[in-house]
């Protein structure tokens, strides 16, 4: 995202889903497209936890995965990094973040809460 002037935000997160879907991002990225599968209380973006045990409630093996997955009752998360830049409060459904104060430039990212986020919601993919 060219917009992104705080690149020293780079964190690692956790982002859980079902074996297909993650099979999906690992082999062509984050689409936002999906936007909105689980939920889309802080924007209709890419949701990253900061914590696993967040995003393991997002995980799903079962009838989703394969035979394997199935069988063993596994569960799916991957852990990336993710440029979050600045960031703003998320908001229900919002397409994009929202505009800095005073600019024409949106902000990089939403969180859950601007003082301890645990959740980012990014909206580029």
């Amino acid at each position: 995202d060219p917009n992104i002037t705080n690149k020293s935000n780079m964190k690692e997160l956790f982002h859980g889903s079902d074996f297909v879907a993650l099979r999906q991002i690992y082999t062509f990225g984050f689409n936002r497209s999906f936007a909105g599968k689980n939920a889309t209380v802080y924007g209709k973006g890419d949701y990253f936890a900061v914590n696993a045990d967040y995003s393991l409630g997002y995980s799903r093996g079962g009838n989703a995965g394969t035979a394997a997955a199935q069988q063993n009752n596994l569960l799916g998360m991957l852990l990336v990094q993710v440029l979050t830049g600045d960031s703003a409060q998320g908001k229900p459904n919002i397409p994009e973040a929202p505009f800095k104060p005073g600019t024409h430039t949106p902000y990089n990212s939403t969180v859950d809460n601007e003082r301890n986020p645990i959740m980012y919601v990014t909206f580029r993919d």
